[in-house]
């Protein structure tokens, strides 16, 4: 639990420490993955969800542009490296540290809800939706984002660094989210959540909720192998 000072002090340091450390990685990956992989037709700020899919709504069939899709795949499949030969779980056992990669099957259905389930209809940047194919969370006990060491921290890594930090509470979901944009449009962005201790079971049962909902509509909406352009 944290309480003094010095306490505080000591944990924005060690967090801060790891979060230049998560940047680093996906600066060095990103970088790496667009050099092996053709991503210069992707700009992930201004295309939409709506220009890499398509529905047919007779059919209740969702596709997405096949090029794309093999972009998703490879990458998926390059991020499990990361987890399994990084030591950031080791280095920072005290918070928790956990780290997966968002599945295919799971980015699909994301897709389908953010084009067919939002009243938006797929006018939505894919740096939006596709913003946590590689997820980090720690855990731990008593956070408090409020105080201000904390709020310094944030601020600092914005305007230095263009890491976005937000409280993305909402009902029964309690945590704080950082986003890793990296230098360039065509990087996909990393996720780290700051879960409390005490929020874990219910921010579980939440995002089971979440994930419901996606599956909703990909159970309405079958799949097709590409898009025809």
């Amino acid at each position: 639990m944290i309480k003094c000072t010095c306490q505080i002090e000591s944990f924005c340091n060690h967090l801060h420490q790891l979060i230049l450390e998560i940047n680093q990685l996906h600066s060095d990956f990103s970088t790496e993955f667009s050099l092996k992989q053709d991503v210069t037709h992707v700009h992930l700020k201004t295309t939409q969800i709506r220009h890499v899919t398509e529905v047919t709504e007779k059919r209740n069939l969702f596709s997405i542009d096949n090029d794309f899709f093999n972009l998703l795949q490879h990458y998926a499949d390059s991020l499990e490296d990361i987890v399994i030969y990084n030591d950031l779980e080791y280095l920072y056992s005290e918070f928790d540290l956990r780290l997966r990669v968002k599945q295919p099957d799971s980015i699909v259905n994301k897709l389908k809800y953010y084009r067919v389930g939002k009243r938006e209809s797929g006018k939505i940047a894919l740096r939006k939706c596709l913003n946590d194919l590689l997820g980090i969370r720690i855990t731990i006990d008593s956070f408090d984002h409020n105080n201000k060491c904390f709020q310094d921290m944030c601020e600092s890594l914005k305007k230095q660094y263009k890491i976005n930090c937000m409280d993305s509470s909402k009902g029964d979901y309690k945590a704080f989210h950082f986003y890793f944009y990296g230098e360039s449009t065509r990087f996909f962005p990393w996720e780290l959540q700051i879960w409390r201790t005490e929020d874990k079971e219910s921010n579980n049962s939440s995002h089971q909720l979440h994930k419901q909902a996606y599956k909703g509509w990909a159970s309405i909406y079958k799949n097709s192998t590409e898009v025809e352009k």
